[in-house]
């Protein structure tokens, strides 16, 4: 996610997807439970994320994406059940965003610059940046109203598609849905979309996903080079 973007979900912390027809709902419920039942039988054992992963940015106004970015996601719980992050970008540039005891940490190495945002209350946001990996289905029903939207392959692999949205209207002034594409054999997302209301969106695709493997707790800490530009934001 670009820097602008990360600090509005930092600041405020808080889809062109369709909703199900209500002439399809019951169906579309029962299936959306099924789907959260498999997803939450993972999270009960849920302890870390990573994968590789690409995103690209689509920017309605132009109808068109940027560049691709890709890089590293590693994702965990603290022992008080807070969000570990770490969002590694390592090419076109390097840009690393850590989440840790509520506190977003972006570093961008070529302008020597370093944004350090408190995320207050909202901390509990930073799961935005990785649904579908160890939340409850009673927690995603309370923050969401979810639809089932069907079955695709994604890279060849079977997935059930759910859409998101935010019941909150101030989270749904940043995104109003998000679409992920859960991969039936592991129950985890491998793709997903994050829509703004303004027709732009993020699409965030993983690969070589491993569940519950180590991840050292010094992954989510920036100890920040000397005479790095520091900008506090609360």
């Amino acid at each position: 996610m670009h820097p602008i973007a990360l600090l509005c979900f930092a600041i405020m912390v808080f889809g062109g997807t369709e909703r199900v027809p209500s002439a399809q709902q019951a169906r579309s419920s029962q299936t959306v439970d099924q789907v959260l039942e498999r997803m939450g039988a993972v999270g009960k054992s849920f302890r870390s994320f990573e994968a590789k992963f690409t995103q690209r940015q689509y920017i309605a106004v132009l109808k068109e994406f940027d560049g691709p970015e890709s890089g590293l996601f590693q994702y965990a719980r603290a022992k008080d059940g807070s969000a570990l992050l770490r969002q590694e970008m390592k090419t076109p540039g390097v840009r690393i965003l850590t989440i840790k005891g509520g506190i977003a940490t972006i570093y961008q190495p070529k302008i020597n610059q370093a944004n350090i945002i408190s995320l207050g209350k909202n901390k509990d946001k930073a799961e935005y940046l990785a649904l579908g990996l160890g939340q409850t289905p009673g927690k995603l029903r309370e923050t969401f109203d979810i639809d089932f939207l069907g079955a695709e392959t994604m890279d060849g692999a079977a997935c059930s598609v759910l859409v998101l949205k935010p019941k909150s209207r101030a989270a749904a002034a940043f995104f109003s849905s998000f679409t992920l594409w859960i991969k039936n054999s592991t129950n985890v997302p491998i793709q997903q979309k994050l829509q703004e209301p303004n027709g732009n969106y993020l699409l965030v695709k993983f690969a070589g996903e491993k569940l519950n493997a180590p991840i050292a707790d010094s992954q989510f800490e920036q100890k920040l080079p000397k005479g790095v530009e520091i900008q506090q934001i609360k």
